[in-house]
């Protein structure tokens, strides 16, 4: 069965699981949300805790994981929600370095504000 198939049938949560978070699945999820109009979230089972990946592995209905590999990351009771969309190993970066500047800066001006409050 292709994406697109399994796209077009799915049912209206999805969850994209890669390493990071940020290349393969943001670009998955990016895919599913605006063309095919699925709610679906970017997770990595690197950077997110098992009982995080747990609660969002409940709340999808398709897991999709970039690797076949990756099953593994998800927890047992989920795995009949899986298919797998092998990309192959993470080779992008989605970032765009202007704004994870901006971000950054605006992420400390908020951090000094907040322990400016804190004191």
């Amino acid at each position: 069965m292709s994406l697109l198939t399994c796209a077009s049938e799915m049912k209206r949560k999805a969850l994209c699981i890669c390493q990071g978070g940020n290349s393969r699945s943001v670009a998955l999820a990016y895919l599913l949300k605006y063309y095919y109009d699925v709610d679906a979230l970017a997770c990595s089972w690197e950077k997110n805790t098992s009982e995080t990946i747990a609660m969002l592995c409940d709340w999808a209905e398709t897991i999709f994981v970039m690797q076949p590999e990756f099953r593994e990351f998800v927890p047992e009771q989920y795995r009949g929600k899986i298919q797998v969309v092998d990309v192959g190993e993470d080779r992008w970066f989605n970032g765009f370095p202007e704004l994870l500047d901006l971000c950054s800066e605006l992420l400390q001006r908020l951090s000094q504000g907040l322990n400016s409050a804190g004191q």
